[in-house]
């Protein structure tokens, strides 16, 4: 903000380039020597504009109805004023005219950024560098956003650089209790949200990462193995109705024997399959 916050503003009827009987009016705003005008899109008699007191003396309903005009110009600039200041905001002439006008850039919100890094997700998707459920948990994520701001805030967005610290514990706990997410679940949305804002952070949509100080662990379960009758026991079920789940079924079992994760076994091909010498064979993949 700067340090003379005060402001003044005056209008003035402007003579026209063309022979017009009347003069547009213009407002001229001014802060701490700083200055700018604009048309406020109405315009005045002349012989009947008083300069010193800012009104018209005329006493036509036209020229009351521009008085009563102008007064509400001025009091929607006190409007402006007041809300800057109360905020601890910079007050210029520009930046009051452009709050008057509408032209003051909207704040960017937090689900509509994380919706604009989610279609660098689909093209990423597209490419084959991430996989589709992978790419579902984004747009997830970002639903579960909406309901956490409707929720918590009665409003579906809010501006991201409103984000803090407080709003993120929050919304882990909503994540927890309302959408029943484990942990290791809830760490990966708020990962994604925590990629969003330090999307915001370069772009300088922000000037603070709330997510700094805040650590989330992964739980990390040691998964027990199948013993070799749990193993046959799969092996002999009867699938001959349900063909996908039957082929569900040996894809898990050709893993287990021969100890290939599902993606290696998804690219596995005839040349992969070799026999030596002695008549074995052999999965041989290239590195």
């Amino acid at each position: 903000m700067t340090s003379d916050s005060y402001f003044t503003l005056t209008f003035y009827a402007r003579k026209p380039k063309t022979d017009r009987s009347e003069y547009p009016l213009y407002a001229r705003i001014s802060v701490g020597g700083q200055m700018t005008e604009f048309t406020v899109g109405r315009s005045v008699n002349p012989k009947h504009w008083n300069q010193k007191r800012n009104l018209s003396d005329g006493t036509s309903r036209r020229d009351k109805e521009l008085n009563k005009f102008l007064e509400m110009v001025r009091a929607r600039f006190c409007e402006i004023h007041n809300m800057l200041i109360r905020e601890n905001k910079l007050v210029n002439p520009a930046i009051l005219k452009a709050h008057y006008l509408g032209t003051m850039d909207k704040p960017k919100m937090m689900c509509e950024v994380f919706r604009e890094t989610n279609e660098k997700r689909k093209e990423e998707l597209d490419r084959g560098d991430i996989v589709k459920p992978t790419y579902q948990r984004w747009t997830r994520c970002v639903d579960y956003l909406e309901d956490f701001f409707q929720l918590q805030y009665n409003a579906p967005d809010m501006p991201i650089k409103e984000v803090t610290s407080g709003m993120l514990d929050d919304f882990e706990h909503f994540l927890r209790m309302k959408k029943g997410c484990a942990n290791n679940a809830a760490v990966r949305y708020l990962r994604c949200v925590k990629n969003v804002l330090q999307y915001a952070l370069a772009h300088k949509w922000i000037t603070h990462d709330p997510f700094i100080g805040k650590k989330y662990q992964r739980t990390y379960n040691e998964r027990e193995f199948l013993i070799e009758a749990e193993l046959k026991v799969i092996m002999k079920l009867d699938l001959k109705e349900l063909p996908r789940l039957e082929i569900v079924r040996d894809t898990f079992v050709f893993c287990c024997f021969t100890g290939l994760a599902f993606c290696d076994m998804k690219a596995l091909t005839t040349g992969d399959i070799q026999n030596d010498d002695n008549g074995n064979t052999w999965i041989r993949k290239a590195c």
